[in-house]
C-alpha cells in the first residue's frame, strides 16, 4: 500500500512564501528578510534560511549586487524578452515531437485543463496561473527531454513574477484564457500541428507585450498592477 507523504514544514513555509510572490503580495524589488519572513509565514529562522535558499535556486529572490539585501528577482525588459524567445524555442520544439504521437501521450497535457478549470470556478488566480505555466511545461515534455522541460519550469517561475505585475480586469479574462488553452490542447491531440503553433506563437507574442507594458522606456515599473484590458490575457 502506498504510503501518504505529508509536507514538511520547510515544504509548507516554501509554498506560502512562493504564493506571496507570485500573487504579488511581495512585488519585484522587495525586501525579504529571515526576520520578517519567520513571522508572515510562523517558521523558524532556520527554516525559514531552508526556505529562501530554495526560492534562490528557483530564481524567485536575488541579493542586491550593491547592498547584498535579498528582495524579490527584478527582470529587466530586455530578459523578459529573452525569455519569451527561450519559451518558443522550448514550446515548439515540444510541438513538433507531438507529431504522431498516440493520444495516451497527451494525457498529461490534458490533465491541465483540469486544473485551470478548477481554478477558473474558484476564482484563484495563483492556481490558475500555475496550471497555465503545466500546461506549457507538458508541451516541452513531449521532446522527453528532462533537460529541456525543467529549463522550461526554471523559466516560468521567473516570467510568474512580472505576471504578477499583470492582474486582469474581469473572471471573464480568465474563462477565456481556458478557452484558448482547450482550443490548443485540442489542436494538439487531433493532429494539427501547424495550427497550435500557429496559435501557439499568437498568445506567447500577445502575453511578451503585456508584461513589457508596465515598464517605460527606462525600464522602470510604471504601476505597481496593470488591469488588463477586456479579451487580454496573460499567456
Amino acid at each position: 500500500m502506498p504510503k501518504v507523504r505529508r509536507e514538511t514544514v520547510a515544504e509548507q513555509g516554501l509554498n506560502i512564501l512562493r504564493s506571496k510572490i507570485l500573487e504579488g503580495e511581495l512585488l519585484p524589488g522587495d525586501p525579504v528578510t529571515e526576520d520578517a519572513m519567520a513571522k508572515a509565514i510562523g517558521v523558524s529562522r532556520p527554516t525559514v534560511r531552508e526556505v529562501l535558499r530554495m526560492l534562490i535556486s528557483e530564481g524567485l529572490l536575488t541579493r542586491h549586487p550593491t547592498t547584498r539585501i535579498l528582495q524579490v528577482t527584478t527582470l529587466a525588459p530586455a530578459e523578459i524578452s529573452d525569455i519569451y524567445e527561450a519559451r518558443r524555442l522550448l514550446e515548439l520544439a515540444g510541438l513538433d515531437a507531438a507529431r504522431g504521437a498516440p493520444p495516451e501521450a497527451f494525457a498529461n497535457l490534458e490533465a491541465t485543463l483540469s486544473e485551470m478549470a478548477a481554478a477558473v470556478e474558484a476564482g484563484d488566480l495563483y492556481a490558475l496561473v500555475g496550471a497555465d505555466g503545466r500546461c506549457h511545461s507538458e508541451t516541452v515534455a513531449l521532446t522527453h527531454n528532462k533537460y529541456l522541460t525543467d529549463l522550461h519550469r526554471n523559466l516560468m517561475s521567473k516570467i510568474n513574477l512580472n505576471l504578477a505585475l499583470v492582474e486582469s480586469a474581469d473572471p471573464s479574462d480568465h474563462a477565456e484564457l481556458l478557452k484558448s488553452h482547450r482550443e490548443y490542447v485540442g489542436l494538439i491531440m487531433n493532429g494539427d500541428i501547424d495550427e497550435a503553433k500557429r496559435q501557439l506563437i499568437e498568445r506567447l507574442g500577445t502575453a511578451e507585450q503585456e508584461v513589457l507594458r508596465v515598464f517605460d522606456a527606462e525600464g522602470r515599473v510604471v504601476a505597481a498592477r496593470r488591469s488588463l484590458k477586456p479579451g487580454e490575457h496573460f499567456s
